[in-house]
């Protein structure tokens, strides 16, 4: 596949932006549902993608996706919290009823994006030289202040049939090493059954491969790759084939993008998915339960539910998505 000669970075119109998807064989869904359309792929999960969801769901057992909140991990944007999750107990015994009523309370404090809470991606969580989702001006879409447009209140809740592509099975081998990417062939030999609407979700094994490479005393401001050591991801030559299904979300145990990063190009899953296709992306995804249910079990597709928080202005959400095999 050739590669662009676009420069994913600095300003860029947004027929530059269009180019630097088409050179790494991703089209741009612009337009597709509408100028003003703030769901992207989401418009593609029906009422026909729940029914066949209930059909995925064959022995009713369900399994968590999310990832145990975890005090101890280092934050993500160190401009904001000294952690990734801040957990406070409010009180311990006094209740606001009064009397002999007790009461323990607590509060959370948790960043929506990063490389351990399980969470969903807005669409305006990221832009590519100024330019966002539906060829949007990336300053248009939000601030300071918050998210005026692609937030998460059009992102849920989501109900279709998920399909699982467990790339450590297929190549014979207990989990990915760090930095190795989940690469276009991966996919043509996995040939997911996904249909319009469907979520794919892509294991990579990360939860056995992270032993050790956590360093939760980091110290401020390293970079990804230096508090977490190398990730598995995906590689960007796998997004053509992930555009091609027009699955309606994409969901791996890690952060989508592999680090270190492959061929200079920066967070190419992230931009592709939710710049260019209108792809929410969920992240840190628990995929080792669902992994060894679903070969005991036979088959690769079950219901899946995930559902963020309704915050208004919100780039992203913690979620807690369950699948029902």
């Amino acid at each position: 596949m050739s590669e662009t000669t676009v420069e994913p970075a600095g300003e860029m119109t947004a027929d530059e932006v269009r180019a630097y998807g088409e050179s790494l064989g991703v089209h741009a869904n612009w337009g597709r549902w509408g100028a003003d359309d703030e769901r992207g792929t989401l418009n593609l999960v029906t009422s026909d993608n729940v029914r066949r969801a209930t059909a995925a769901a064959r022995t009713g057992r369900a399994v968590s996706l999310g990832m145990p909140l975890d005090v101890a991990a280092p934050p993500y944007y160190p401009q904001g919290l000294d952690a990734a999750v801040r957990h406070e107990m409010v009180t311990a015994w006094g209740s606001n009823a009064g009397g002999p009523v007790q009461a323990a309370s607590d509060q959370l404090h948790v960043q929506c994006h990063g490389l351990d809470n399980t969470h969903m991606d807005a669409l305006c969580h990221i832009g590519l030289g100024g330019i966002g989702w539906n060829g949007r001006p990336f300053r248009s879409m939000v601030s300071m202040a918050g998210a005026s447009s692609c937030d998460m209140l059009g992102a849920g809740p989501v109900v279709t049939r998920g399909v699982l592509v467990d790339v450590p099975r297929l190549r014979g081998i207990d989990h990915l090493p760090g930095g190795d990417p989940v690469t276009a062939e991966d996919l043509r030999a996995a040939a997911p059954d996904v249909r319009p609407g469907d979520a794919l979700l892509i294991r990579t094994g990360r939860a056995r491969a992270v032993a050790g490479s956590v360093n939760a005393a980091a110290a401020e401001g390293r970079t990804a790759e230096q508090k977490y050591g190398p990730i598995a991801g995906l590689h960007h030559s796998a997004m053509s084939i992930v555009a091609d299904l027009d699955c309606g979300l994409l969901g791996t145990d890690g952060s989508g993008d592999t680090f270190p990063g492959v061929d200079e190009h920066r967070l190419p899953i992230h931009v592709l998915s939710l710049v260019h296709l209108g792809l929410h992306l969920l992240h840190n995804l628990a995929l080792e339960e669902l992994a060894d249910a679903l070969a005991e079990r036979g088959g690769h597709d079950f219901l899946i539910a995930a559902t963020p928080l309704p915050l208004p202005g919100g780039t992203g959400s913690p979620i807690a998505p369950v699948a029902v095999l």
